[in-house]
């Protein structure tokens, strides 16, 4: 992958010719943790998944290494998916009947971290032998954050991956991701809602009504320990 990835025009119009995105334009620097910004419905999620190549934009397309993911063969395009980006959500996605080492190994794909590695940063080594049913919240997204790095993706993609957590467990989860980012080199795109962890973005790009309203790059971010998660924003 080259230093960036681009972003070139993107639209998105659904069955209801709803315009979700307007045209939008950017690119996001290697190695950097970034944010989309916005209130439900701003399109920062559209946005996100397209550029992810899990959704195909109206227009426009999401290049990496000079090439348009969004226009890919679905074989080259799962390739790149297998191998050098991830997702985390919401929801955490685990299998019920899998054992959490069972659920981070469906993450591997060609170049792989080392297991113990990777649990051992995210402090779930002693965890591999539950099922997610035994486990709690931020636990549960804990193990979906190893799925999605055991492979070292190149970009990983966020969706209000705090959402369904407390304000101790968003902390350590977001504190989590900016050690992946400095010890592994990705580069993170995180779409929230969420004011607080934008402060601890490289950059903040703010989507509002499917267009780019602000685009900020965060010369002093702050460490998720120096805010006062308590605050209402």
């Amino acid at each position: 992958m080259k230093d960036k990835i681009e972003v070139k025009n993107i639209s998105k119009v659904f069955s209801n010719q709803e315009y979700v995105l307007k045209g939008i334009s950017l690119n996001i620097v290697k190695k950097t943790f970034n944010v989309l910004l916005g209130q439900s419905g701003s399109g920062k999620s559209t946005l996100l998944n397209i550029m992810s190549g899990l959704l195909n934009p109206t227009s426009g397309g999401t290049f990496i290494d000079g090439k348009n993911i969004n226009t890919l063969s679905e074989k080259k395009l799962a390739d790149i998916r297998r191998n050098r980006i991830s997702n985390i959500y919401q929801d955490y996605m685990l299998l019920s009947e899998l054992t959490v080492q069972e659920n981070i190994e469906l993450g591997k794909g060609k170049d792989n971290l080392e297991l113990n590695d990777v649990t051992k940063s995210l402090g779930i080594t002693k965890l591999l032998n539950k099922y997610p049913s035994q486990l709690s919240g931020g636990q549960r997204q804990r193990v979906a954050i190893a799925r999605a790095i055991i492979k070292k993706p190149e970009v990983l993609f966020c969706d209000e991956a705090t959402g369904a957590l407390d304000e101790e467990n968003s902390q350590q989860v977001v504190k989590l991701l900016h050690d992946i980012k400095e010890v592994y080199g990705i580069t993170i795109v995180f779409a929230t809602h969420n004011l607080k962890i934008s402060m601890t973005a490289d950059r903040v790009v703010t989507i509002k009504d499917g267009i780019i309203a602000q685009d900020i790059i965060n010369k002093a971010p702050l460490s998720p320990f120096e805010i006062n998660w308590g605050i209402q924003v």
